[in-house]
């Protein structure tokens, strides 16, 4: 009986490499060769604890066979120099925790306290509460893909626009909490008292998917944020929207889409145990991030809420991640760009973009920082986190984590 060809060890940790060196140094042009080498990185790009245990692993089964090929000791060293680039990578992390420490410390120059504009609602003041914990590194490792947890109830597929395939959403909200205070946020909550305790339902998070407006689903990025929020007491939506074949052809309908959530949570709220007058934090990613910032910086605009025009869609805060913030096209450059919109009535901002982001660069997010820092009266707060590419908020890593604490320091301010 022949026995099985033997695959080289180079070859089995030639995948794992290739992913390493490409979150290391990504390719940048073409866009579809970007494009693809992103892809191609992500699993070392957000899980590098696992690839470096796989590798390791793959490489000590080689190496313990009896009969050993010359080829294993090109594979050991490809093994060897793979988990080194794996904690650069790790190391990069590591780092997200200090930059948005830092980021939710500073002021944009002019900015005071921060002032919570709903009376009853309190105020903030400048210096921002410390980290609520450490990297939990059992979850890392166990668990990287989020589930909802215990105490968060999932109530998914609702409706609430006229299309039932384009006006969808999951609602996440703490399973303990009772509009009228009978219960508190459940076992979960953080014992600093910022949980949902005898108020009910604290504010309301909308989370907007990416998907270059063309693609995407409720629940699909951003899940350990909607998560958090809701054990802490928020009503936490993910919600889609009109997907269109260009960005363009899809506008404004996807930004109509959006106020006529907010809408609908002033409206039929009430009804899921959500106040009427909630505060409502809009957060998006990539194309949703877009989003997200058009519906900060056009609040109350009637051309955007047709037939709910005295539907009031001011924002209490806006937060984007790794967002797309240019026009969506020619023929509608002046009103499909955020920098086009005047800043004067911005919402409190938080924009969290990846260094390495080769398919929305960081750049975009800084020409944005500079609109709203020229003309907005609220906080922009702003990290650039090292290392990091698009979409990286898809698995709990350390880093994520570390945005997902972030997020939560940022929008506690304005419950």
């Amino acid at each position: 009986m022949p026995r099985p060809t033997r695959v080289p060890l180079p070859a089995l940790v030639a995948p794992a490499a290739a992913s390493t060196v490409l979150a290391l140094r990504p390719i940048r042009r073409p866009f579809a060769a970007a494009t693809a080498g992103w892809v191609a990185s992500l699993p070392a790009l957000e899980m590098p604890l696992h690839i470096g245990a796989l590798v390791s692993a793959t490489t000590a089964s080689a190496l313990g066979r009896r009969e050993r090929h010359p080829s294993d000791l090109v594979g050991a060293g490809m093994a060897a120099l793979t988990c080194a680039g794996l904690g650069v990578v790790l190391a990069r992390h590591l780092a997200a925790r200090p930059v948005l420490d830092r980021a939710l410390r500073e002021r944009a120059p002019g900015d005071g306290a921060l002032q919570v504009g709903t009376e009853g609602r309190g105020t903030a003041t400048a210096t921002s509460p410390a980290p609520r914990h450490r990297t939990p590194w059992p979850t890392v490792l166990a668990r990287p893909w989020p589930l909802p947890p215990h105490g968060v109830r999932a109530r998914r597929g609702m409706v609430y626009g006229p299309d039932p395939v384009a006006n969808r959403l999951d609602l996440y909200t703490c399973a303990s909490t009772r509009p009228d205070g009978a219960g508190g946020v459940g076992a979960g909550s953080r014992a600093d008292g910022a949980g949902a305790g005898s108020g009910g339902v604290r504010g309301v998070l909308v989370h907007i998917h990416g998907g270059h407006f063309r693609a995407g689903a409720p629940s699909r990025e951003s899940r350990a944020m909607l998560f958090d929020h809701a054990r802490r007491g928020w009503a936490a939506i993910s919600a889609t929207y009109t997907l269109s074949p260009t960005p363009e052809s899809g506008f404004p309908q996807h930004l109509v889409d959006i106020k006529r959530l907010i809408h609908w949570i002033r409206a039929e709220g009430p009804s899921h145990d959500i106040p009427a007058d909630a505060p409502i934090v809009v957060a998006g990613s990539s194309a949703g991030a877009h989003i997200a910032m058009m519906t900060a910086l056009t609040a109350n605009d009637p051309r955007f809420q047709p037939g709910f025009e005295h539907v009031d869609t001011t924002l209490a805060a806006a937060v984007g991640l790794y967002g797309y913030y240019g026009r969506l096209g020619s023929a509608t450059r002046d009103v499909s760009d955020p920098v086009r919109h005047p800043a004067s009535g911005a919402p409190p901002v938080a924009i969290i973009h990846g260094t390495l982001d080769t398919y929305t660069p960081v750049k975009g997010s800084r020409r944005l920082v500079r609109h709203l820092r020229a003309g907005s009266p609220n906080p922009v707060i702003y990290a650039e986190l090292p290392g990091a590419q698009h979409g990286f908020d898809a698995v709990r890593s350390p880093r994520y984590l570390a945005v997902v604490d972030a997020v939560a320091r940022f929008t506690d301010r304005y419950a």
